[in-house]
C-alpha cells in the first residue's frame, strides 16, 4: 500500500462512520511495516505518516479533527473555520 491508497482507504473508513480515529487508522497503517504510512515519534507515539496525512486532507476539505478525542469528523454548522476543533 502506497501512501495515497493509504489515505483513500481512511477517506472509506470516515465516510462509512461519519468519523475516523486518529489510533485506529495508524494501527492499522503501522502494521503494514512501512515508516512512510505510520511511525512512532520520538515520545513513542503512533503517528499516521504526513504523506498520507497530507493526501487525506486534501481528500477531506470539510472534516474536522477533534484535537481533545483525536478524531476526524464531518463538519457541524457550529463548528469554527478551520480544520482543529
Amino acid at each position: 500500500m502506497n501512501e495515497e491508497e493509504a489515505a483513500k482507504w481512511m477517506l472509506v473508513k470516515f465516510e462509512e462512520a461519519g468519523f475516523l480515529y486518529q489510533e485506529e487508522a495508524a494501527s492499522h497503517l503501522f502494521h503494514l511495516n512501512d515508516e512512510k504510512l505510520a511511525y512512532f515519534d520520538k515520545s513513542s507515539n503512533l503517528c499516521i505518516g504526513n504523506g498520507v496525512l497530507a493526501i487525506f486532507n486534501q481528500l477531506t476539505p470539510e472534516a474536522v479533527y477533534e484535537r481533545a478525542g483525536k478524531f476526524w469528523r464531518e463538519r457541524l454548522e457550529t463548528d469554527q473555520p478551520g480544520r482543529q476543533q
